[in-house]
This record gives C-alpha cells, sequence and structure tokens, in this order.
C-alpha cells in the first residue's frame, strides 16, 4: 500500500465534509493519532470559513475556540491535552512535558518563537499552523518518541528539519535510522513561485541547488519538499521512511487554506500527532 499522501486521499473529503484527513505512513502504529485539517465543519464566516484554527488572524476567537472544541470531538482528545507551538518562521524546536499541557489553548504559553515540538509522553497532542507551509511529522516506534515540526521556506532556509533530528537524537536518544517521517499538505513546486533574492537564498545551500527552477519570466520556483528530503538523509535517515506528500494546498484551496490561493485572505489548518496511551 502507499503510505505517502496523494490526491485519491481526497476523494470523499469535501463531499463529506470531513474535519481532518489522517496520514498513511503512520497507519501500521496503533499508538499514533496524526493528521491534518481541512476548511471543513467549523463556525468560521468569510475569508476564514469554516475550521480557522489560528488566533492570530483577525477572525473572533470565540470561533476559533469552537472550532478546536469541534476538532477535540471528533478526535476524542481533550483541550487539555493540547499543546499548540508558537510559529514565528524560527528553526526552533522545544521539548514538550505534561507541564506544557493546554498552552496555547485554554491557558497562556510559557515559551515563544517555536516552530518544532517533540515529546515522549503520551496523551499529549502537539499541534502546529498552516496556510501553505510545509508540515512535517516525525515518530521513533522503538524510543516512542513523536515530532511536528512547521517548515515554511524561512524555516526549511535555516534547515528546521535537520534541527528537529538533532533534538530527538540529543534529547530522547533516538537513532534517525529508525525514525519515521512523513509530509503534510502544502504548496508544491507547480505553485511556489518566488523572485530571485528568495532563488538566491536557496541556491546558497549545496543539496538545494538541484530543487530550484528559473522561468522565463524572471520569477523562480522552488521544491520545498526535495530539499526538505535531501536534510533528512543528511541527518541519517533512511530515504524509505520518509514519506511524501502529492497534494498541493494551493492547487487545492477549496479543500485546504492557501495563502497564496487566497492572495492573503485565508484561515489556518492544523497538523497535529499524538502518542496514545
Amino acid at each position: 500500500m502507499d503510505k505517502n499522501l496523494n490526491v485519491q486521499h481526497l476523494a470523499n473529503v469535501k463531499e463529506e465534509g470531513l474535519r481532518y484527513i489522517t496520514l498513511p505512513a503512520f497507519s501500521e502504529f496503533p499508538e499514533i493519532v496524526a493528521g491534518f485539517t481541512t476548511r471543513f465543519g467549523g463556525v468560521s464566516t468569510g475569508e476564514f470559513a469554516t475550521l480557522n484554527l489560528s488566533f492570530t488572524r483577525s477572525d473572533d476567537k470565540s470561533n476559533v475556540f469552537e472550532n478546536y472544541r469541534l476538532l477535540s470531538e471528533d478526535l476524542g482528545v481533550p483541550l487539555n491535552n493540547m499543546v499548540l507551538s508558537y510559529q514565528t518562521h524560527s528553526k526552533n524546536v522545544m521539548t514538550v512535558s505534561k507541564e506544557h499541557s493546554g498552552m496555547g489553548l485554554v491557558t497562556d504559553r510559557t515559551y515563544t518563537d517555536t516552530d518544532g515540538l517533540i515529546t515522549d509522553e503520551t496523551s499529549l497532542m502537539l499541534v502546529t499552523h498552516y496556510a501553505d507551509c510545509v508540515p512535517l511529522y516525525f515518530y521513533d516506534p522503538f524510543k516512542k518518541v513523536a515530532g511536528l515540526t512547521h517548515s515554511g521556506w524561512k524555516g526549511t532556509l535555516q534547515d528546521i528539519a535537520g534541527e528537529t533530528i538533532k533534538k530527538m537524537r540529543d534529547v530522547y536518544g533516538c537513532n534517525p535510522e529508525n525514525i519515521r517521517a512523513a509530509f503534510g499538505p502544502h504548496i508544491r513546486n507547480c505553485c511556489f513561485e518566488v523572485d530571485v533574492d528568495v532563488a538566491g537564498e536557496f541556491a546558497k545551500i549545496d543539496y538545494a541547488k538541484g530543487h530550484i527552477f528559473s522561468r522565463n519570466d524572471g520569477k523562480w520556483m522552488i521544491d520545498l519538499e526535495n530539499i526538505i528530503i535531501e536534510s533528512l538523509k543528511r541527518q541519517g535517515l533512511r530515504e524509505d521512511n520518509i514519506f511524501r506528500c502529492n497534494i498541493c494546498t494551493k492547487c487545492h484551496k477549496e479543500i485546504f487554506f492557501s495563502h497564496r490561493g487566497s492572495r492573503g485572505k485565508s484561515g489556518t489548518a492544523a497538523a497535529f500527532i499524538m502518542i496514545k496511551e
């Protein structure tokens, strides 16, 4: 069975108004709950319709909280068990413990500048946010360690994916060869258009050079997924433990929030992962 996320996984999402899709990469691990939210089944309106999960937009906060409550009900995970990132396009990865339960949602955060979360605690759901950037899911089934990382183009330049693997290794003793990594829906190389200055920054990275493509109109296209895969392999991940996502959020902006697809007027999706007890 193909464990990469593909367009066929979206077959009934819109018709049934599903709030999230699951990741086939982790289907053999019954202890793992992992998914990515759609834009369906919430209470937000207008450009945030309907399952906006970001408190940083101008959406009514009571609507966002209700959206989390609905997701919590679907997943059977209490709001107190969720831990939300504090994303600033950094390369910072935080170790999450029980003391962080509910932070960013039902209690104030004690942290800032955090785009990656890792934990070995059960019943703690890690949550990060997206509207085109790359969601990265990690699980070491031997050490029972999960991770979730937000890698936009700035985070990819800073190699937050590599930082996540280093932190899993240094804090929990994970062997990179045992770590499974999976991509969630994101803007793909078909749609991720940048100017020459951004392309020039990627050209400074040896392993990124083969994944930057110029166009006749002076614009450049960047393949973030393959750049991140190169980084993960350099950290010791096996290629057969890395699972792609062939779903572009901009191409499927009717199903997922897309900053570029909506010209900046968009809600925000969430990625989540949890180790069950």
